[in-house]
């Protein structure tokens, strides 16, 4: 995701700590920050979900980008360790 305010890289860590906290809330759903860059403006998280069934998988991943989104920031979306 874009951060396109964010000065340092205290200001990238704040806003990952925040969503992974939120959305590692919610059952049968991990987040974690990834690739660490040297550029505060990018923040890399990964989301993955178990679940035993594909659709109800699909949408606890869906709610998690769309709980991302309400926060406002600029997302780029990719699925299975596309680059």
């Amino acid at each position: 995701m874009r951060l396109p305010w964010a000065k340092s890289l205290k200001d990238r860590r704040q806003v990952a700590r925040s969503l992974v906290q939120r959305l590692g809330r919610q059952p049968n759903l991990a987040v974690a920050e990834l690739a660490v860059d040297d550029d505060p403006r990018r923040l890399d998280l990964g989301v993955a979900s178990v679940s035993g069934s594909v659709g109800h998988a699909r949408e606890l991943l869906e709610a998690a980008i769309a709980a991302i989104e309400r926060e406002g920031y600029d997302l780029e979306v990719r699925q299975d360790g596309e680059r």
